[in-house]
């Protein structure tokens, strides 16, 4: 059996349950028992019977959870032994893309969300000129223009010929404002390294982290981490390999293998809080951890401007 399939069969798997049925059944067989409790006419044994029913309808109720459950769990050890060679494969993806020019990797990566108003308005209810930020490979995509408030922008990529297009989308006078900045990935080497700590109250990363193997992944999670202010909040979106759909991406050699339960595991375990999640219909999770504290600025005011697209 595929991954997919797998991962597919675990989604059904989770969406059941005996315990909502439990519930109800509770409520009405509670009902009769009350019912007959309170009419003294009715025989001792007869009450005693249905006593002794209801008990077993409850453990079988019960013993019928527990075996889901089992099966849930089995489940689960045949994905994680499935998916090791995937993990390995992203590796492979990762590296392939390095032979693409800037133009083919901004437009085989670039979005095909039809409908990116949520992530809009999540990030502009954030941006605060109190406060910089930070976005990794911004691409073709219009979420800088959310986040012009920020001041400075950073905006970082593999390479300074990635940030060209998001960056002209503004005069000379605004781009003179951002923060270009080029990195190199490597497991084990700091990437983040040209940015300074403790200053950012935003970092985005939109369709960045869905083509990137999940080391590189827990790496900008650690130094991320760094970069925030107390109360900072990192928002990213990746391939979610909880669900089939993603999985299938995968197999097919277009995204990484990054699970969400282990994308969440590993925030939680560096001081990550999850403050807010959001599934689209297909591969794609948005997820938005907060560096726990409170967002403070010393600044007491800015220059006064209204940024225009050219």
């Amino acid at each position: 059996m595929k991954l997919s399939e797998l991962v597919n069969y675990r989604n059904q798997l989770d969406e059941l349950s005996t315990i909502p049925t439990l519930q109800t059944a509770n409520f009405d067989l509670n009902r009769v028992r009350h019912f007959i409790e309170a009419s003294p006419e009715v025989m001792e044994s007869i009450t005693h019977d249905i006593d002794n029913h209801y008990s077993k309808i409850q453990q079988a109720f019960s013993e019928f959870e527990l075996d889901l459950n089992n099966l849930k769990a089995q489940i689960k050890l045949k994905i994680e032994a499935a998916e090791n060679p995937w993990f390995q494969e992203s590796y492979t993806l990762y590296e392939g893309e390095k032979n693409y020019s800037a133009e083919e990797i901004l437009n085989l990566r670039k979005s095909h969300t039809a409908d990116n108003s949520l992530f809009q308005a999540r990030l502009t209810q954030y941006a605060n000129w109190k406060y910089p930020a930070i976005i990794i490979r911004p691409g073709l995509e219009s979420f800088i223009e959310n986040m012009v408030a920020y001041d400075p922008l950073y905006l970082v990529d593999l390479n300074y010929d990635y940030l060209v297009p998001a960056m002209s989308k503004f005069n000379q006078q605004y781009q003179n404002r951002l923060r270009p900045c080029s990195v190199t990935e490597e497991v084990g080497e700091e990437i983040l390294n040209k940015i300074p700590n403790d200053q950012f109250g935003m970092c985005l990363a939109y369709n960045y982290f869905n083509f990137r193997p999940f080391e590189i992944l827990k790496q900008y999670l650690s130094e991320i981490y760094q970069k925030l202010k107390p109360g900072g909040i990192f928002a990213f979106t990746f391939n979610d390999c909880d669900r089939a759909s993603a999985v299938i991406l995968v197999e097919n050699y277009y995204c990484c293998y990054t699970p969400g339960y282990l994308v969440r595991e590993l925030a939680l375990s560096m001081g990550y809080e999850i403050v807010y999640s959001w599934n689209d219909p297909g591969p794609t999770t948005w997820i938005e951890l907060k560096k726990p504290g409170v967002l403070e600025s010393i600044k007491g005011g800015q220059t006064l401007a209204k940024i225009l697209p050219k």
